[in-house]
C-alpha cells in the first residue's frame, strides 16, 4: 500500500510539532525557576547548629564555640518592626553560657521597599537605642580572591566573607547586635537586597560581645555574588 504525498506530508509536519514538544519540555527542565521570596528570606540562616573552633587568646589552645538552635519562625523578628512580608529569625542558645542569640534576615525584592523599610528602621533604632559604626576584619582568614571580587573563607570552605565588612552597631534595653545589608544581582535586571542582623537578646555591652558575634558571621555568612555589603545606613 502506497502513503499519498498528502499523508507524507502530515506526517511530517505531525513529527516537527512532535520534537518541538520535547525539546520545549527539555528546555524547561533545564532552566532554573526563581526561588521564591518565601524561600529567599530563609535562605542564608543556617538552620542547624553552629559549631566551630576558636583559638584562646594568649594561649596555644582552642576550644569549640556551640550554638544550638533553639527556635525559628518565618515572620517578623522580634524587637523590630515589620519590615517585609518576606522575612526569617533563627534563636540561638550558646551551649557554655546559655546566653542566647538571634539572626534575622529581612529579604526584598523591589528596590522602593527596601529603601523605604531601611529608612523606617533607621528611625526605630535612633529612637530606641544607641547607633555606632563597626568594621568587622576578616582579613586574617582569607585564603584567595575570586573572580567576583569576594575572597574565599579559610580551608573550612563553608562561605564568603569580605576582608572588611562594615556593620551597624546597636545596642537598646532590649537587644544588642549588628545589622548589615547585603545586595546581589537578581533576575531582569532588578537586584535583591538582604537586612541582616546578629545580636543578643537580652541587652549587653556591644563592645563586648563583638569579637563572638564577627565569629558568629564568618561562620554563617554565605553570600557569594555580592554586589555589595556593608552598614545599614549610607
Amino acid at each position: 500500500m502506497m502513503i499519498s504525498k498528502r499523508t507524507k506530508f502530515l506526517i511530517l509536519i505531525g513529527l516537527i510539532i512532535l520534537s518541538a514538544g520535547i525539546i520545549s519540555a527539555f528546555s524547561t527542565g533545564l532552566r532554573t525557576d526563581p526561588t521564591p521570596p518565601e524561600v529567599s528570606a530563609g535562605w542564608y540562616l543556617p538552620q542547624q547548629d553552629i559549631v566551630w573552633t576558636t583559638s584562646e587568646h594568649g594561649t596555644n589552645q582552642s576550644m569549640n564555640e556551640h550554638l544550638v538552635l533553639s527556635g525559628w519562625r518565618n515572620g517578623p523578628a522580634p524587637r523590630f518592626p515589620d519590615l517585609s512580608r518576606y522575612c526569617r529569625y533563627e534563636n540561638f542558645t550558646q551551649q557554655d553560657t546559655d546566653r542566647e542569640y538571634m539572626i534575622a534576615v529581612w529579604y526584598f525584592n523591589e528596590d522602593s521597599r527596601f529603601l523605604a523599610s531601611r529608612k523606617n528602621l533607621e528611625d526605630f533604632l535612633n529612637a530606641t537605642g544607641k547607633i555606632t559604626t563597626v568594621e568587622l576584619n576578616y582579613s586574617s582568614v582569607i585564603t584567595a580572591e575570586d573572580h567576583y571580587g569576594q575572597t574565599n573563607r579559610d580551608s573550612r570552605n563553608n562561605g564568603h566573607v569580605p576582608v572588611s565588612l562594615i556593620a551597624t552597631g546597636y545596642e537598646s534595653a532590649a537587644t544588642t547586635g549588628l545589622f548589615f545589608t547585603v545586595e546581589i544581582p537578581g533576575l531582569n535586571g532588578n537586584n535583591e537586597h538582604y537586612i541582616v542582623y546578629y545580636g543578643t537578646t537580652d541587652p549587653v555591652n556591644l563592645a563586648a560581645q563583638t569579637p563572638f558575634l564577627k565569629e558568629m558571621i564568618e561562620e554563617t555568612y554565605a553570600y557569594d555574588r555580592v554586589i555589595s555589603a556593608g552598614r545599614l545606613f549610607s
